[in-house]
């Protein structure tokens, strides 16, 4: 998002917000109906309003407040020749304030959104008496039923302003952090932004999971997982149930091999890069590990054929086959199959980490190894990808034997994952919004991964890269002698991110790095490359 388009948003969200205020302003000027409740007594106390904890960065916080901002602190002018209100005279609750476009800075206390307690209002507060009339000793008090029917139809307008807000602020999803060039721009998150999140339909799915089965929803389960979850995994991998162990997240399924498997001093293949996370558990593990090299088409299976000639006999091998993570590199077919075969030579298992399998936009789809050797293979994935980041829910899927030992360990661990999460994504992918929901996806990625490598190709032809065919990174290499760490810094006070790639190895990548297009628009990374490529040339 640039500049103008920015500028474009934040001026549309005020609108909103002052279409909310007006809306406010005229149900309160409604005069209420005549006689209220003839035993209406004393009012109930009015709910204090809620305290909205929408927070949007400073740096976006416009100069000028408009008509919909929040009144400053400086005492408003005191109504002429207006009479006060008897005592007995009931004043309706304050409504909800509508959520602030420019709000507190990191630190602050929250902004008060009403008059705090025996303070007189503001003169342009929506809730004065409209006219002396109305404050008339004569005129009885509204009773708790009109305090009620007014609070229905504010809450009905808020709620419908409030919507459109919401939608609109979804267009400011990206970190928006204070830089000397405006609101940093990050290729550092593999997240999917909050425009391609199929968030209505998770709301829907999530009305059903607590409709069709609350009690399923709601209890604790085994850990196996939700039930109807675990089925419908099996049917779409064409295995039976027993082979399935749905987690809190893919990481949380990985950890439960690792603790199973891999002991210190055991030895484990990795590619060379891999994800940090996968070399950070190995290694609290004590594993002896082995990285060898990845290629355009996957892990160099003839490097890892010398090594096993060598003597290394490792227990696991991890290998993230579809548009791996950092490199965004597809394993071929045949590099599948010959990683098959030295499994079973030299009798290790494969962990199949696949969470950006549904995310091809470009180039044929390619078989699992789990489908072509499922006693060989342990296969884990996500909904993170696919659903969105929040669900945290990920799976296995391995041989009965493991499988059974992996829930033993999960029962000792934490009884049960999380089934509101598990039964809420279970109603998305059952009703057939997950289909909808990976095209929306894959779509937008293939937008941003064109509009990535033309941008590099033209800012910065220094950059080596191979052009993506699915999923959310780019691995980079620049000339040799580029130093990363003077880059990073160089980058981040032009108010642009990326991941050094030495974070993904276990020696070298000084001259590589991460770009993650999957959470910025195609405008901000074009703005993101401009800004990287003059961070190049500064060094």
């Amino acid at each position: 998002m640039d500049d103008r388009e920015l500028t474009r948003t934040l001026q549309e969200l005020e609108r909103k917000l002052g279409e909310l205020e007006g809306a406010l302003k005229s149900i309160a000027a409604s005069p209420p109906a005549a006689g209220g409740d003839a035993h209406a007594g004393t009012p109930p106390e009015p709910e204090p309003a809620p305290s909205f904890g929408r927070i949007v960065d400073e740096s976006l916080e416009p100069a000028e407040q408009s008509p919909g901002a929040a009144a400053t602190s400086e005492p408003a002018p005191a109504p002429e020749q207006r009479p006060a209100p008897p005592a007995a005279v009931a004043t309706p609750p304050p409504a909800p304030s509508p959520p602030r476009l420019g709000v507190r800075r990191a630190g602050a206390p929250p902004t008060a959104r009403t008059p705090p307690p025996h303070t007189k209002p503001e003169a342009s507060s929506p809730f004065r008496n409209p006219s002396p009339a109305a404050a008339s000793p004569s005129r009885p008090g509204p009773g708790p039923a009109e305090l009620l029917r007014f609070r229905e139809r504010l809450e009905r307008a808020g709620r419908e302003l409030t919507h459109e807000y919401d939608e609109l602020l979804g267009r400011l999803s990206y970190a928006a952090v204070p830089s000397t060039t405006g609101p940093t721009i990050s290729f550092a998150r593999g997240v999917p932004s909050l425009d391609i999140i199929d968030v209505d339909g998770l709301k829907e799915a999530a009305v059903r999971a607590f409709e069709s089965d609350p009690e399923g929803t709601t209890a604790y389960g085994t850990a196996i997982g939700y039930p109807r979850l675990r089925a419908w995994i099996a049917d779409r991998h064409g295995v039976e149930p027993e082979r399935v162990m749905v987690t809190n997240g893919s990481l949380q399924a990985d950890a439960f091999l690792f603790d199973h498997l891999v002991h210190p001093g055991d030895e484990v293949i990795v590619e060379s890069p891999t994800y940090d996370r996968t070399l950070l558990g190995l290694r609290e593990r004590g594993a002896q590990v082995h990285a060898v090299e990845l290629e355009a088409d996957g892990i160099d299976t003839a490097a890892l054929q010398r090594l096993l000639d060598g003597g290394a006999r490792p227990k696991l091998a991890h290998v993230i086959p579809n548009f791996q993570n950092p490199a965004g590199y597809t394993l071929s077919v045949q590099k599948r199959r010959a990683l098959l075969d030295l499994a079973a030579q030299h009798d290790f298992i494969i962990l199949e980490d696949d969470p950006y399998a549904e995310l091809r936009f470009a180039g044929e789809p390619v078989p699992t190894m789990l489908s072509i050797d499922p006693e060989r293979v342990v296969y884990a994935s996500s909904f993170t990808k696919t659903v969105a980041p929040g669900v945290r829910v990920g799976y296995l899927v391995g041989p009965t034997a493991l499988i059974a030992e992996l829930i033993k360990r999960a029962t000792n661990t934490y009884i049960s994952p999380n089934m509101v999460s598990e039964s809420l994504v279970y109603e998305f992918c059952a009703s057939g919004a997950i289909e909808g929901s990976i095209e929306t996806v894959k779509r937008a990625l293939a937008e941003r991964a064109r509009t990535l490598t033309e941008a590099l190709r033209s800012e910065l032809p220094e950059a080596e890269f191979v052009e993506p065919q699915g999923g959310y990174f780019l691995w980079v290499t620049l000339p040799e002698g580029t130093d990363v760490d003077r880059l990073f810094d160089a980058a981040a006070e032009r108010g642009v991110t990326f991941v050094k790639g030495t974070d993904f190895l276990l020696e070298g990548g000084e001259n590589t790095l991460r770009l993650a297009y999957s959470g910025v628009t195609p405008e901000q990374i074009e703005e993101g490359v401009r800004r990287l490529a003059a961070a190049y040339r500064s060094l």
